[in-house]
């Protein structure tokens, strides 16, 4: 029995009416739903599949049809976007031939690592506390963003900080000159102790999402905003962008929302090679394997669900899916030879386990199994 306040969210929902509190109080709702355990006969399974699969084109705006996969899985998904019901169901496609059920680490912790080389737990430090360590007062903003200054003659501006975030954590960090970022699982961003009037250069590996605040200097306009990652520089003025640059994907991607974006990629020797201005709405591409520079459009929401919370995939192949996934639960993946590749397409909740997430994303004929390998979790995609 959905209770009478939820039937209104889902009614503000599927309508388009509803906030972005009332959202959270619903996913909310729905996460805690999904955890029950529902005991369902077939004939029921069958009358929730056909009534849901009947509802699939309303999403209320959001896109969550992943075509190609099992029509359970879909149903699945779209109960994630519209709250209609709630199931559980087991096929002989997917056997698990272990009893493991494997989680994000929730007592992993985002790191702050000091010029002069000291870790700090970012998740000990709650909202109104300061951390006080050779002259760095480190706090927490009340929007969650970790931010830094110095005490009075402590402000060398050769020395480097660095925001670490480990498999299954994100963190946003506020910097020095207003700009706010939001780095994604397995990232590092380094930046300038003093980053400020005339130093805005940052570096990256992995993936942030950028909002750059615009610094003017008197008498010299606005300075100029740099993010290095491999074989790449992003440089801005003041927008608001993502840089995917991950070192075991051939390609890096830098999306952009708002403002301009002048890309630029580096040759084997470290110099210019090639440039491209981005518009909003545009994303580039980046094959370092190929040394191909290129970009398309894309829609405003479609790359940026997982600051939301939520695994986003439009238009990954199955390797990438992986990678996506590796870098939010401790684990591998093996690929056997001659798996159908595809395209995966939607949205699924960070907050479920791995096996209910590979529950969605199997395939047809495509099976999966769990073991420990070398103190390793291994996940071994089958036929």
């Amino acid at each position: 029995m959905i209770p009478e306040e939820v039937q209104k969210l889902i009614a503000k929902y599927k309508a388009g009416d509803i906030s972005e509190n009332e959202l959270s109080e619903l996913y909310s709702w729905y996460n805690q739903r999904a955890r029950e355990p529902i005991m369902i006969d077939d004939v029921e399974m069958q009358i929730r599949l056909e009534r849901i699969g009947r509802q699939l084109p309303n999403t209320g705006g959001r896109k969550v049809s992943f075509y190609s996969w099992y029509k359970w899985a879909a149903a699945a998904v779209a109960v994630v976007a519209i709250g209609i019901s709630i199931y559980r169901y087991q096929t002989e496609a997917q056997p698990v031939e272990s009893n493991l059920t494997i989680v994000a680490d929730t007592t992993a912790s985002a790191q702050f690592i000091t010029a002069d080389n000291k870790s700090i737990s970012i998740n000990s430090i709650a909202v109104g506390d300061t951390v006080v360590s050779d002259g760095l007062l480190l706090y927490k903003t009340n929007d969650g963003y970790v931010a830094y200054e110095y005490q009075e003659g402590k402000s060398e501006t050769n020395l480097m900080h660095t925001v670490r975030t480990p498999i299954g954590t994100e963190s946003k960090i506020l910097l020095p000159d207003g700009t706010r970022v939001w780095l994604n699982a397995a990232s590092e961003l380094t930046f300038a102790k003093q980053l400020g009037r005339s130093n805005r250069t940052v570096f990256l590996k992995g993936e942030a999402y950028f909002d750059v605040t615009k610094q003017m200097i008197e008498g010299e306009g606005y300075a100029t905003f740099q993010v290095h990652s491999d074989q790449q520089m992003v440089e801005v003025l003041g927008t608001k962008f993502r840089i995917k640059n991950y070192l075991d994907e051939a390609v890096a991607s830098t999306s952009l929302y708002e403002g301009s974006v002048k890309l630029q990629t580096m040759d084997a020797a470290n110099r210019l090679d090639k440039s491209v201005l981005l518009k909003p709405g545009q994303q580039g591409l980046f094959d370092r394997t190929k040394n191909i520079l290129d970009f398309k459009n894309i829609s405003e929401g479609e790359p940026q669900t997982w600051r939301d919370g939520y695994f986003s995939f439009h238009g990954a192949t199955l390797e990438e899916v992986c990678q996506q996934l590796a870098r939010w639960y401790s684990v591998r993946f093996e690929i056997e030879e001659g798996l159908p590749n595809g395209e995966y397409h939607g949205d699924i909740p960070k907050v479920y386990s791995l096996n209910e997430v590979l529950s969605i994303l199997i395939q047809d004929k495509m099976k999966y199994r769990l073991y420990n390998k070398d103190n390793q979790m291994v996940v071994k995609l089958t036929q």
